[in-house]
């Protein structure tokens, strides 16, 4: 898998807890890639998808986010998760500070309850500085808040349908796979 950022599953996870089950499949040294194949096999995709949070690129994170959000955003979705939603993926699209700094406010409006202000605070901690535009300081945001958020967008858009989870978990970890591979992650569409 080209795209992801780490080679060993120990840089990836590092600061996650993974569930005990996970943690005993990790041995030393392994590849991200083999030990991601291990949960996916294992049906442990709630630690799958947070590892790819975290491993795959911060933009493709996002991206990943952005579709989980939106295959689960309801015909009357809150115009606040619509406007959240549009924030992160025009930042994908055209990863600009100016762009990065729009998701906050949606996502603020969302109450950061959601897959899609948890999609836009993804693109939000991409990069940048986290004080006011006009601050004199500058404030990064930490390395693993992209893939947090990115992950929380994905398991709460896989959540929305309670008894179809874990289908729909597995369905988001087959489009990350895509992406990390070079794809859109738009497979089945």
């Amino acid at each position: 898998m080209p795209k992801l950022r780490f080679a060993h599953a120990a840089q990836a996870v590092a600061g996650l807890e993974l569930s005990p089950e996970a943690t005993a499949l990790m041995a030393p040294n392994v590849g991200t890639a083999p030990f991601l194949k291990a949960l996916i096999e294992a049906e442990l995709f709630v630690d799958a998808i947070r590892l790819l949070g975290m491993a795959l690129p911060r933009r493709e994170a996002v991206w990943w986010g952005c579709l989980a959000a939106r295959g689960a955003l309801a015909p009357d979705a809150a115009p606040a998760d619509v406007a959240a939603l549009v924030a992160a993926e025009a930042w994908v699209y055209r990863p600009t500070e100016e762009n990065r700094r729009a998701t906050f406010a949606p996502a603020e409006a969302a109450n950061f309850q959601t897959a899609c202000a948890y999609a836009a605070m993804a693109a939000f901690w991409s990069g940048g500085s986290l004080a006011p535009p006009d601050a004199a300081v500058v404030i990064p945001p930490g390395d693993g808040l992209t893939g947090t958020a990115a992950a929380a967008a994905v398991l709460m858009g896989a959540a929305a349908v309670p008894k179809e989870a874990p289908a729909r978990q597995r369905a988001t970890l087959v489009q990350a796979l895509d992406i990390a591979n070079g794809g859109s992650g738009k497979v089945g569409a």
